[in-house]
């Protein structure tokens, strides 16, 4: 069949592999014209953000010739697409996507190379992360406070502070406890001897049964008396339950016989 040997057929190799050429370099050049405008649009905000006047932007890169090509760039074209023949064990599906992959690396490598160098490599955030418009190598040294001068105010806020804040130190009133061990701390109590308290009143008139009254006060705030007290009102029930439950059950009892030798009726 002599079809798929005319140059101008579509579905010539050649003529498929200058077209995905043709397309992979128009990528390349959309791909290169849209970072170079990035780059200006970024170097332009710098600028204006800096307090600097925005310079011109370079003018765009020349585009190819849309003239077609002559006779023999067609042909210098098609010999060289046929220079880039299947390597060994490669179809024409392998060896389109290697010379597509080739094609790009190449368009990226020129790419890099033709990118313009920035004119400032100046960062725009400092060490804290705000944005700074006039960046310099010199670092700011760190602002001493003054320790009398936090020391006072430290104390005045606290002072603020103690007018509606509880602390767990003013427990035994605000300002009282200083300097001594909160009661909680020891578990040793001073005990008053009933035998030590005098036998007079306030204006020194015998009075016989003020011990009496001291101890029995002293029973009534002991917790330990109150234990005591209250074990022996709980036996106190627990007897008196049980008193209850055995009249009970021997009322039951009692029934129970009266019923046995009552006779029956028939």
């Amino acid at each position: 069949h002599l079809l798929g040997k005319k140059s101008w057929n579509v579905y010539n190799p050649g003529n498929i592999e200058r077209v995905r050429r043709d397309e992979a370099q128009a990528k390349a050049r959309e791909e290169e014209e849209e970072r170079r405008m990035q780059e200006v649009d970024a170097e332009r905000r710098i600028q204006t953000l800096r307090g600097e006047r925005p310079s011109t932007p370079p003018p765009p890169p020349s585009a190819p010739s849309a003239s077609q090509p002559d006779r023999k760039a067609y042909t210098d074209d098609i010999g060289r697409s046929k220079k880039r023949r299947r390597l060994a064990g490669e179809n024409d599906t392998d060896r389109d996507i290697r010379v597509a992959r080739e094609d790009a690396q190449s368009a990226l490598a020129r790419r890099e190379q033709q990118a313009p160098a920035r004119s400032s490599d100046a960062p725009l955030h400092d060490s804290t992360g705000h944005i700074d418009l006039f960046p310099s190598e010199a670092k700011h040294k760190p602002v001493e406070k003054n320790a009398e001068a936090e020391k006072e105010a430290a104390e005045k806020r606290r002072g603020y502070e103690d007018q509606y804040t509880m602390r767990f130190s003013n427990a035994a009133g605000f300002r009282q406890s200083l300097g001594q061990a909160p009661w909680y701390s020891s578990s040793q109590r001073k005990i008053i001897d009933p035998e030590s308290v005098p036998s007079k009143d306030v204006w020194g008139n015998e009075d016989p049964l003020r011990r009496q009254r001291e101890k029995a006060r002293m029973d009534v705030n002991d917790p330990l008396a109150a234990m005591r007290k209250g074990v022996r009102q709980l036996k106190a029930v627990e007897q008196e339950r049980k008193r209850w439950h055995d009249e009970r059950s021997r009322e039951l009892e009692a029934l129970k016989t009266a019923e046995t030798r009552r006779p029956s009726h028939r």
